[in-house]
């Protein structure tokens, strides 16, 4: 059997990783049994580099309490890219199950277990306009065949992963169907063959606002044998891919500092494939409405030229500042600097996103 029949079925995930979860606390919901909280976001964000062809976000996030245990939580996700096509997706219909104090059980589309970015893909709690390009843009193409993968990715996977926590200290672990490498929408009809993926990571918080994790994920990325996703008349070889990342926070007072490193190592038809991905951001609360935001993203991978290997690199910069108008309403703006792969230019553009979000219990 090869790797392109492991599916990953949640509820058999789920009954493994109960019998093997240890006991550490979780955060409670704070809502009652049979309690429906609905959460919506829309923003629109343009720059001036393309002003009248705005990116268009529509979010909505339902969580329902079954009882002390047991959340249910549904998350459709709609945007607007620019040229006027539409992608959709869910971002989460997931069981969040908390048998006993000291332990959290997900399983379904979830968020990805990796990445600090994924705690900000809602506009409402992103600081800056724009999200670190690598979570939603493709490498380039590093092998004879385009495989349609990335330094981290933004979509969320299907799988079952257990997690703890105590005073100082985190963990996690379980499966997914596909890379954190690769964005993929769960119910597309081009997406690749599931493939199971070991999920693991860990973190310490040595004092309150000081934290450091790490993240781990290896699994298949390229299935031979799957000619539906690569509609190529000769296939190369089974290949895996190992995600790895490191990540950090700090917060005093009104400052608040976060980042990220991703190495990825992916299998090929020569020698393995590294990218290479960061970002570091820094938020400063200015008054309580008013806040700032700083953040320079970086990505470094080769690319096939001809018969060749060549390293390049594509950065990000963005200053950028925000003031909550009413408690619905965020106005953000600010400068972006991009440089593109293998490109010596900077592009500049002044940006704007105006963001709605409301909470209803």
């Amino acid at each position: 059997m090869t790797r392109r029949h492991v599916a990953v079925c949640p509820a058999a995930l789920v009954a493994l990783l109960c019998a093997t979860g240890a006991a550490a606390p979780a955060a409670a919901q704070g809502f009652q049994s049979g309690r429906i909280v609905i959460e919506a976001v829309a923003a629109v964000t343009t720059s001036s580099a393309a002003a009248d062809d705005p990116f268009v976000f529509l979010d909505l996030t339902t969580t329902m309490r079954v009882n002390e245990s047991l959340d249910v939580i549904v998350r459709p996700w709609a945007r607007r890219l620019p040229g006027g096509d539409w992608d959709a997706l869910f971002y989460a219909a997931e069981i969040r199950y908390q048998p006993i104090d000291r332990l959290r059980i997900e399983a379904g589309i979830m968020s990805s277990p990796l990445g600090m970015g994924t705690l900000e893909m809602r506009q409402d709690r992103n600081p800056a306009v724009a999200s670190p390009f690598y979570y939603f843009g493709p490498l380039p193409r590093f092998d004879p065949q385009a495989d349609r993968v990335q330094v981290l990715a933004g979509g969320y996977p299907i799988g079952a992963i257990v997690s703890s926590s105590g005073s100082w200290w985190d963990v996690r672990g379980g499966v997914t169907d596909s890379t954190p490498a690769r964005y993929r929408k769960v119910f597309a009809s081009n997406n690749p063959a599931p493939a199971a993926q070991l999920i693991a990571g860990a973190g310490v918080t040595p004092r309150p606002g000081l934290r450091f994790g790490i993240g781990l994920a290896h699994g298949a990325y390229r299935e031979g044998d799957d000619l539906d996703y690569y509609n190529n008349p000769a296939p190369l070889p089974d290949a895996d891919a190992t995600v790895f990342n490191v990540e950090g926070e700090f917060a005093v007072r009104y400052t608040r500092i976060t980042g990220e490193w991703v190495r990825d190592r992916f299998e090929s038809t020569t020698s393995p494939a590294i990218t290479r991905g960061f970002y570091l951001q820094g938020v400063q609360t200015l008054t309580p409405r008013l806040f700032a935001t700083s953040r320079i993203t970086h990505a470094s991978t080769p690319v096939l030229v001809g018969t060749a290997r060549v390293q390049r690199t594509r950065s990000q910069f963005e200053l950028s500042g925000g003031y909550r108008l009413t408690p619905d309403w965020i106005l953000k703006g600010g400068y972006e600097a991009s440089r593109r792969y293998g490109a010596s230019d900077w592009d500049h553009a002044a940006t704007v996103s105006i963001v709605w979000a409301k909470r209803w219990f």
